[in-house]
């Protein structure tokens, strides 16, 4: 059976202090009265269109390619692509900003939450959203937390077990479910998804080498108080 996609009600005050200096970072307003991250991270896709890539029949196509999908996603409208280390910011001091402040979130967290490897930093703008895909070439346990300015957003899913399409709503501010990302060798435990925002969208996942009792023990501690 396909891993359910968890919602966590996140109350932990140290991962949300750790979160929200990111998203201050990013979304810092500057002199043009664009947010830090519009001024120093290309926007990847810019003119693709979100009907093109978020559809049933999209979805469905990269479905009907099996083990042919790559498991990347093949559009994502966003400042910063898969991640921000891609756009060469070792190398250009005007994208110094983004990867400084990544490279600080990436390190906290990996820690904070005992986890194997971060899988994705992003911004979206509004419009922005990334394209059906599977991460079946990256399995594993994921945390997924995203920062929605307005609410205005999504996170799609295939639930392989109903045969539906579940669509869960952004609220305004941070968001954060887990799941479980299947390989093609787990074909009930593929998790086809997607997620599109009207509104600035900040999303950073994270991969468990452990599950089962120790996913457990990270969902408990994100919504416990401290």
């Amino acid at each position: 059976m396909m891993v359910p996609v968890r919602n966590i009600n996140l109350k932990n005050k140290e991962f949300l202090e750790i979160v929200n200096e990111y998203k201050d970072a990013l979304m810092n307003i500057e002199d043009n009265g664009k947010p830090m991250v519009a001024n120093n991270a290309p926007l990847s896709h810019e003119k693709d269109k979100p009907e093109d890539y978020l559809s049933d029949e999209y979805m469905n196509k990269i479905m009907d390619e099996g083990r042919m999908h790559s498991g990347f996603p093949v559009v994502l409208k966003g400042y910063g692509g898969l991640k921000w280390q891609d756009f060469e910011a070792r190398t250009n001091p005007a994208k110094a900003p983004v990867m400084e402040a990544t490279t600080i979130l990436n390190s906290k967290l990996i820690q904070f939450l005992s986890c194997r490897n971060n899988a994705l930093n992003a911004c979206y703008p509004p419009g922005g959203f990334i394209s059906w895909h599977n991460n079946a070439n990256a399995p594993g346990y994921n945390l997924i937390a995203s920062w929605s300015e307005t609410g205005e957003g999504w996170f799609d899913y295939y639930d392989l077990d109903k045969r539906e399409r579940v669509r869960v709503p952004d609220e305004k501010g941070w968001n954060c479910k887990m799941t479980y990302f299947g390989p093609y060798h787990e074909e009930d435990k593929l998790c086809y998804h997607a997620a599109y925002t009207d509104c600035y969208r900040i999303t950073i996942a994270y991969v468990f080498a452990e599950a089962n009792d120790f996913w457990e023990e990270v969902i408990e501690d994100l919504e416990t108080e401290f």
